[in-house]
Parts: C-alpha cells; sequence; structure tokens
C-alpha cells in the first residue's frame, strides 16, 4: 500500500509539473504575439506619421518634382545632341549607320530635307571618294517652351569639316518640336521624338547664312 501510494504522489507531481509547463509555454507565446502585435502597430504608426509629415510640409514632394524637372530637361538636351550629332556627322564608314540611328529620333520628311542638302552640295560624295569627315556636336541648348506636347526647343550646333586642305565650321541653328514617346534600347534611349525639325547654316567666320 506503502509502495502505492509512493507511486500515485510521484505521478500527480509529474501531471502538476507538466501543467506548470503548459502554463509557462501558452503564457511566453502570448507574450511573444503581445510583442509582435505591438511592433507591428508601432512600424505602421510611424509610417503613417512620416507620410503625414511629408504631405503637410510638401518637401519630399518638392524634391520628387525638382527631380522629375531636371531629368526631364536633360532627356530634352540629350535629344537634341543626338539628333544634330547622327544628322549632321558622317564619314565612309559612318554615313549609313547614323541615318539608321538619327531615323529613331526624327521624322522622315524633315531628314530627307537634310539629306538633300548635303547630296546637292556633294558632301556624302566627298566624304565617301575623297575621305571628308564631318563632324558636328551639340554648341548650346537654348530654349524649351511648352507645357503640353510638342515642346518647341531652339539649339545651336558646330559641324566641323576636315579635308585635305583644313577645316571648316559651320554653326548650325535648329528649331523643332519634340513629342514624348516609349524610350527603347538602344535605339531610343531618351524617350523623346522630333516631330518637327529645321536647320539653318552659318559659317563662322561669315554672316550669311545658307538654307
Amino acid at each position: 500500500m506503502e509502495k502505492f501510494i509512493n507511486d500515485f504522489d510521484s505521478l500527480a507531481k509529474a501531471k502538476k509539473v507538466s501543467a506548470t509547463n503548459v502554463k509557462l509555454i501558452l503564457l511566453f507565446a502570448l507574450v511573444v504575439i503581445v510583442l509582435i502585435l505591438f511592433f507591428a502597430l508601432s512600424s505602421v504608426n510611424t509610417a503613417i506619421n512620416k507620410v503625414l509629415v511629408v504631405d503637410r510640409s510638401g518637401e519630399y514632394l518638392k524634391i520628387v518634382a525638382d527631380e522629375k524637372e531636371k531629368q526631364f530637361f536633360a532627356f530634352v538636351k540629350n535629344t537634341c545632341a543626338l539628333t544634330t550629332h547622327y544628322a549632321n556627322s558622317f564619314e565612309r564608314k559612318t554615313l549609313k549607320e547614323n541615318k539608321i540611328k538619327v531615323s529613331f529620333y526624327c521624322n522622315k520628311n524633315d531628314l530627307d530635307i537634310i539629306y538633300r542638302k548635303y547630296e546637292n552640295e556633294r558632301a556624302y560624295y566627298a566624304a565617301i571618294e575623297a575621305g571628308e569627315v564631318y563632324k558636328c556636336e551639340l554648341e548650346s541648348f537654348e530654349g524649351l517652351s511648352g507645357d503640353n506636347e510638342p515642346y518647341f526647343v531652339r539649339f545651336t550646333s558646330l559641324l566641323h569639316i576636315h579635308n585635305n586642305t583644313g577645316e571648316t565650321i559651320y554653326r548650325i541653328v535648329s528649331e523643332g518640336e519634340l513629342i514624348a514617346v516609349t524610350p527603347q534600347y538602344p535605339e531610343n534611349v531618351t524617350g523623346f521624338f522630333f516631330t518637327k525639325l529645321t536647320q539653318k547654316f552659318e559659317r563662322v567666320n561669315e554672316s550669311n547664312a545658307q538654307n
């Protein structure tokens, strides 16, 4: 009988310890869940407060607007630089390649006018047969206007013509209208396209212009 009582007491103690352990585990789990909920609520409140502060002050929105404006201006300027370069730069090896590249930045009708000028002046012939080099780079970006498409731009570039007798320099005054298009690499990396483009040529050391 004494042995039975001792075994019964041991079993009761084991059950009591087991029940205590279960309670402790449940209490620990409850504490962990409460801490997680508290952390999540704190994070949400912090994010909401930050959004409210940003919206109220307008500082962040102003920074974003300024960055977008700078990016817009840079892409427009780069479009002008790439277009004037590809349309007016050529030599024996790059003549066909540059014509293909510029077609992604400017409409065909205005490009044909530019090409006819060089053809009439036998510039392409001189580049292919005599090895003359035409190199054009953007000189200055002089104006951007318009709140909506098309945007009007005006810019100048310098055309350097190298041949056996030396170098001739022309200033090209360009005006055009730009629209936004879907960028595609590497054909059009700026996302703008000339729907209209005109060029006037001036000798740098002369006042008369050539059309």
